[in-house]
């Protein structure tokens, strides 16, 4: 572990170092960095198991910050190979966020990675930071390695960089399933897996995207509805129904008191019974004008009076129908007293044939009766 006061020399030999300033000191300054950063490397490599290692990292970190400091505040913009080496180490200890102040200086000033990468430090960078978050959602779809933020902040650092498109869809599906993770950013989610598959088709993204679809609809479609309430007649608020158009039966010229219980109407005036279930208002009583009987088109209907706003439901199944007045049969067929000529000839025939028949049977009787024993 370094004193405060060498932390704070190579702090400021880190800023002389490229300037008029720069001497022999200075450069012996960096020899000593690379030096150590020699012995730590050949010592990283001693270690088998990733997550010690990355322990083993974290640890010596601190020995190597009074130099990082002094590079990113004197923004000279020269080769470092300490600077490019701690900023992935950073990434192999979970610092993100102090890789990414790193990585902003060295993709700014287009610094090399070192012979044993190939890749730019954008592409390196977001390699780096991007493989552990995937294999951790291989895992676990609950917690999240890397907060969206971080991921956005290394979207925008490299979004003008020469990135291959499987690289930035990588980096896009990060997000999604970073987003995914938070019921209240789905569509957010959806919308950079959509532009991770149509980056680069084959990053594996089809499945969640249609599994996210139909998550995203079952949301929308269990959103609470509006609590407004309706607008209606009354003081109530409450909507009168159609089929509510009916009447009562009314006492002619009288004032109906209103009680506790059912109140049924009198039959006087020639009009029919009915009962009416009065509600609970202030008012005493209600002057009705008289009224014939209507049928109701509903069971129960609200009835508003004029004074107070009383309401009284009248139910029209316990109100029998008026019956219409009898009226005498009418008979059908032509009108009494008149006959056809045919009718009257054939009514004469029958009596003549009528009168034939007593005669004979009057001769018959008295043959049988004169003739001897």
């Amino acid at each position: 572990m370094l004193t405060p006061a060498r932390r704070h020399f190579e702090s400021v030999m880190a800023q002389n170092r490229g300037t008029a300033a720069n001497t022999l000191a200075d450069l012996t300054a960096y020899e000593q960095m690379l030096h150590r950063l020699r012995i730590d490397k050949n010592r990283f490599r001693g270690i088998q198991n990733n997550k010690l290692k990355a322990e083993t990292k974290a640890a010596a970190l601190p020995d190597y910050q009074g130099w990082i400091d002094g590079v990113l505040v004197s923004d000279s913009g020269q080769a470092d190979e300490v600077l490019t080496t701690v900023m992935l180490w950073n990434v192999d200890a979970g610092n993100v966020a102090e890789a990414l102040r790193i990585g902003e200086y060295v993709i700014r000033h287009h610094l090399s990675m070192g012979d044993k990468f190939q890749r730019s430090p954008a592409v390196v960078l977001m390699d780096e930071i991007c493989d552990p978050v995937l294999a951790h959602f291989k895992a676990s779809l609950s917690d999240v390695p890397v907060s969206v933020d971080l991921l956005k902040a290394l979207d925008g650092l490299t979004a003008n960089e020469d990135v291959p498109e499987p690289v930035r869809a990588k980096l896009w599906k990060c997000i999604g399933y970073t987003l995914r993770t938070n019921p209240e950013t789905l569509d957010e989610a959806l919308e950079y897996m959509r532009k991770a598959i149509a980056e680069y088709s084959d990053i594996g993204v089809k499945r969640d995207i249609e599994i996210l679809e139909r998550l995203v609809k079952k949301v929308a479609s269990n959103a609470p509805e509006s609590t407004e309430e309706p607008a209606g007649g009354g003081d109530s608020g409450e909507e009168i129904p159609r089929s509510a158009v009916t009447a009562m039966t009314l006492v002619e010229g009288e004032s109906i008191p209103l009680a506790d219980g059912p109140l049924v109407l009198s039959s006087e005036s020639g009009n029919a019974a009915a009962a009416a279930t009065v509600l609970d208002t202030g008012v005493s009583e209600i002057p009705v004008p008289a009224a014939d009987v209507v049928a109701a088109d509903s069971a129960t209907a609200p009835v508003v009076a004029d004074a107070g706003g009383a309401e009284a439901a009248v139910s029209a199944a316990e109100t029998p129908a008026a019956e219409p007045a009898a009226k005498a049969p009418v008979k059908r067929g032509r009108p009494a007293g008149t006959k056809t000529a045919a009718g009257k000839t054939k009514t004469s025939a029958a009596a003549a044939k009528k009168t034939t028949g007593t005669a004979k049977a009057r001769t018959g009787a008295a043959a049988k009766t004169a003739k001897p024993q």
